[in-house]
């Protein structure tokens, strides 16, 4: 599978086992980081003088915050099963996603085929039928860090994807608010 299109991500840091199984078991995982999608397709390069700057200021806005892992869980597709982490929703990311959703409804998330967004950060794509011992890797490499699945988020990425083409394009980088401190 790979991906094509523009995207805004979250970047991620998995602990080293982990991104080492999402290499083996996620073809995107050579085009992009480990990353919460924030928003998929997104605008096309053309409109990236236009864009730009309102996402500088809507992402400018929201100050900085902590996601953590939930539960490993996973998407069944009809051909294949998608096992993620799934990340906590805390008050922050639910409005990061939802003031960049109402800004720029031109552009639906997933084009709208999805009636709920659940934040996740894509491990492994299997074919069906799935192996235990593909199941039992992931499950085993996720209770080993469990401790070490949180992240500090401060920015959010807005790249462009190709097919057939390793790594992305970032297009902008979008710093969130540094706290205040107190």
């Amino acid at each position: 599978m790979s991906i094509d299109g523009n995207a805004l991500i979250i970047p991620v840091a998995l602990p080293e086992a982990l991104e080492r199984l999402r290499l083996e078991g996620d073809p995107s995982a050579r085009q992009l980081p480990a990353h919460v999608t924030v928003h998929f397709p997104f605008a096309d390069e053309p409109k990236t003088k236009i864009v730009t700057p309102e996402l500088k200021k809507l992402v400018g806005r929201i100050e900085t915050f902590r996601i953590q892992f939930d539960c490993l869980d996973h998407f069944d597709m009809p051909d294949e099963v998608i096992y993620y982490l799934k990340v906590s929703s805390t008050p922050q990311l639910v409005t990061l996603f939802h003031t960049i959703w109402n800004k720029f409804r031109a552009y639906p998330p997933y084009e709208g085929k999805h009636q709920t967004i659940v934040p996740h950060i894509t491990l492994a794509r299997y074919a069906r039928p799935v192996s235990e011992e593909k199941v039992a890797r992931l499950l085993e490499a996720v209770e080993q860090h469990r401790n070490e699945l949180h992240w500090e988020i401060s920015e959010v990425e807005w790249v462009n994807v190709q097919p057939g083409v390793p790594g992305c394009r970032i297009l902008g980088s979008f710093p969130l608010k540094r706290k205040a401190i107190r």
